[in-house]
């Protein structure tokens, strides 16, 4: 029994500094892992827009690819942006224009703008059309 009030009236335990001192570590610890998360999650979601913008471009070039010369021209947008769902986020502007002397080659520029996290973010391809003989 001797040891039980013994310890009862021991100063051992926290004071009311070495609380507060504990929670700003905790709060300093707490806020540099939030803002670390806070950094993955927009570079991931950058790379993941991205992405997307690149299948976009890519898919889009390819059906460019599989029809006649003669009906690649400016103004396709709303065509493909309808065909591909793309949203009204996302920008799409292809240009079409002669490449060299002759009338056998076509240059399309496709450019894709989006914003994400305040920026605006472009992606441009280029690919020749070959009219086929």
């Amino acid at each position: 029994m001797e040891k039980v009030i013994k310890k009862l009236k021991s100063n051992k335990g926290f004071t009311m500094q070495d609380v507060i001192i504990g929670m700003v570590i905790l709060t300093i610890f707490a806020g540099t892992i939030a803002g670390s998360y806070l950094a993955i999650y927009k570079i991931q979601a950058q790379t993941q827009m991205t992405a997307v913008a690149s299948l976009y471009g890519i898919q889009i070039l390819e059906n460019i690819d599989r029809i006649a010369y003669e009906d690649v021209k400016n103004g396709m947008e709303d065509n493909y942006k309808q065909a591909y769902n793309i949203s009204d986020k996302m920008d799409l502007k292809i240009e079409v224009s002669p490449y060299g002397t002759e009338d056998t080659l076509k240059m399309i520029r496709l450019t894709l703008t989006y914003e994400i996290a305040g920026n605006t973010e472009e992606l441009v391809l280029e690919k020749l059309k070959v009219k086929e003989i």
